[in-house]
C-alpha cells in the first residue's frame, strides 16, 4: 500500500507510513456493498479512477453506481468547497438555501404529482421512510408485496424486503414481507414466454393478494430494473399491470430509484421511460455527484411525515444539497441522460454481435447505461457461469478495466456495464475491446 499519489493527504493527516495504513486495512470490520477488489483508490477523474500505485482505470461500476457525472466534477467540488466555507451542518428543523433550492427543482424534474420530498443519507434509509410512509397512508395494514431477488437495503426492515441472506442472524426482527415471483422473462418462474404468456405472474400477483396475504397489503415496493438481483429489465405491460393492481387494491406503490434515476437508464427517472407514476419514489446515489443523500417524492394525495416519523440528525446535510443542486443542473446542461441512452444502445449493439460469437452470453439487458450481461455456460440450459463471471471481473481489471458483479441464490453471473454518463466514446471502445480479450480468455 501507499505511495506517491497520496502525498496531498499528508498535509493534512500528518505524516504517515505504509504500515498504519496496512493495520486499518486490517482492522476494519467488513460488512462493504458487493464483492470488492484489492484497490486503494486515491485519486479520482471523469469515468476514471487511480489507485495507489498510479495505475488508472476506467470504472464501469461509477463506485455503487454513484457516480453518474463522473468522480470530483469541478462544478460539484466548488459548490461543496463554498458551502463548506460557510456552513458544514444544520440540523433538520431549520432552513439553508441548499435545502430549499433542491427541493424546488427536485419536485420540479419528478414525474406527475411527486411534488413533495423527504431527505436522508442512504438509500436503505429512504426506502424504510417510504415504508413507514405507507403505512401512515394505510391505517391498519401491516403487509408489503416484494418481488424475488429484490434489493431494497440492509436496515433491518429493508433487508426483510431483500433477498433473505439465508443462514443470517436476522430473520427475527423482520417480517410483513411477502415475495412474489416477477417478470424475470429470461428465466420465467412459470416457464412460460412473453408475450404469449399475457403476464401470467402478474395474475398469479392477484391471486397472491387474495390468497395468500389479507387482500389488503399496504404497499408494493419494488425497483422498476431490478439492479442488485440480477439487472432484470421488465416489460413495460409488466409495470403497467402492478400500477393497475395497486389501483384495484389500494396499495401504494413504492419505486426504489436509487439506482435508475439521475439519467442513468436514459431520462432523468424510469418513471419517464415506462410512463407509469409510483405513489412513492426513492432515490439516493447519484443525487449529489459523489455525497452522501438519499431520500424520497411522494405524491400530493397521501398524507405526509408526522413530527418524529422519519428525521435525523444528518438528514438535511447541507454540502451534500449544495453538490446536488449542481449536479441537477450539470445532468440537464451537458444532457446526460440523452447520452447514456446514446451510448447504451452503441454498447448494446457491440454486446450483441458479440453474442452472436460467444456461447457464454446469454442475455443482454439495458436501457441506457443500466446494462447487465447474464454469463451462462449453455445457452440452452442456462446453467449460470458464476465461476466464470467472477474470472471476468479479475481479468478486466487486470487490463484496466472495472466491471460490475451481481445476482443472488448462487446465480453470480451478471457482469454489469454501468459507468459514469460522462464517459467518452474513446473510453467505451477500450471496455468494449477489453470485453472481447477477456471473453476469449474466459471462453478458452
Amino acid at each position: 500500500m501507499g505511495g506517491k499519489r497520496i502525498d496531498y493527504l499528508r498535509e493534512h493527516f500528518g505524516d504517515y507510513s505504509d504500515d498504519e495504513l496496512e493495520a486499518g486495512r486490517l482492522s476494519y470490520a467488513g460488512g462493504s456493498v458487493g464483492a470488492g477488489a484489492p484497490l486503494t483508490v486515491v485519486d479520482q477523474r471523469g469515468a476514471t479512477f487511480v489507485d495507489d500505485t498510479g495505475r488508472e482505470y476506467i470504472d464501469c461500476t461509477s463506485q455503487a453506481w454513484s457516480l453518474n457525472i463522473g468522480g470530483c466534477h469541478p462544478r460539484v467540488t466548488a459548490a461543496a468547497i463554498a458551502q463548506i466555507q460557510h456552513a458544514t451542518h444544520v440540523r433538520s428543523g431549520y432552513g439553508t438555501i441548499p435545502k430549499y433550492l433542491l427541493s424546488k427543482r427536485l419536485t420540479d424534474v419528478a414525474p406527475g404529482d411527486l411534488k413533495r420530498v423527504s431527505y436522508c443519507l442512504h438509500g436503505s434509509v429512504a426506502n424504510e421512510g417510504a415504508m413507514k410512509l405507507a403505512l401512515r397512508n394505510r391505517p391498519g395494514r401491516r403487509y408489503f408485496m416484494t418481488p424475488w431477488r429484490g434489493f431494497s437495503g440492509r436496515t433491518l426492515a429493508t433487508m426483510a424486503l431483500s433477498w433473505p441472506h439465508p443462514g443470517g442472524p436476522f430473520p427475527s426482527y423482520t417480517g410483513a414481507a411477502v415475495r412474489f415471483p416477477q417478470a424475470y422473462c429470461y428465466r420465467c418462474p412459470f416457464e412460460a414466454h412473453y408475450p404469449e404468456c399475457e403476464l401470467q405472474c402478474a395474475r398469479f400477483l392477484r391471486q397472491m393478494i387474495q390468497q395468500s396475504v389479507d387482500g389488503e397489503p399496504a404497499a408494493l415496493l419494488m425497483e422498476p430494473m431490478q439492479a442488485g438481483g440480477g439487472m432484470i429489465d421488465y416489460p413495460r405491460a409488466y409495470l403497467h399491470e402492478l400500477r393497475k393492481i395497486c389501483d384495484e387494491t389500494g396499495m401504494i406503490l413504492i419505486w426504489d430509484e436509487i439506482q435508475t434515476a439521475f439519467g442513468r437508464m436514459g431520462a432523468m427517472f424510469a418513471a419517464d421511460i415506462y410512463g407509469v407514476l409510483p405513489d412513492i419514489l426513492t432515490f439516493g446515489k447519484a443525487i449529489a455527484g459523489g455525497f452522501p443523500l438519499a431520500g424520497s417524492l411522494h405524491s400530493l394525495r397521501l398524507q405526509g411525515f408526522a413530527a418524529q416519523d422519519h428525521g435525523f440528525t444528518f438528514a438535511q446535510f447541507p454540502v451534500a444539497m449544495a453538490a446536488a443542486v449542481v449536479t441537477l443542473r450539470i445532468l440537464k446542461e451537458e444532457g446526460l441522460p440523452e447520452r447514456a441512452a446514446e451510448l447504451g444502445r452503441l454498447i448494446t449493439g457491440r454486446l450483441q454481435e458479440l453474442q452472436g460469437r460467444y456461447e457464454l452470453i446469454g442475455d443482454i439487458r439495458g436501457p441506457g447505461l443500466m446494462i447487465g450481461i447474464e454469463l451462462v455456460r449453455n445457452r440452452k440450459t442456462k446453467e449460470p457461469a458464476v465461476a466464470e463471471t467472477r474470472r471476468f471481473v479479475d481479468e478486466g481489471l487486470k487490463r484496466g478495466v472495472l466491471f460490475g458483479e451481481g445476482g443472488y441464490s448462487g446465480m453470480m453471473n451478471i457482469v454489469k456495464i454501468k459507468p459514469p454518463l460522462v464517459i467518452s466514446e474513446a473510453q467505451v471502445e477500450r471496455v468494449l475491446d477489453v470485453f472481447e480479450e477477456v471473453l476469449d480468455v474466459v471462453s478458452a
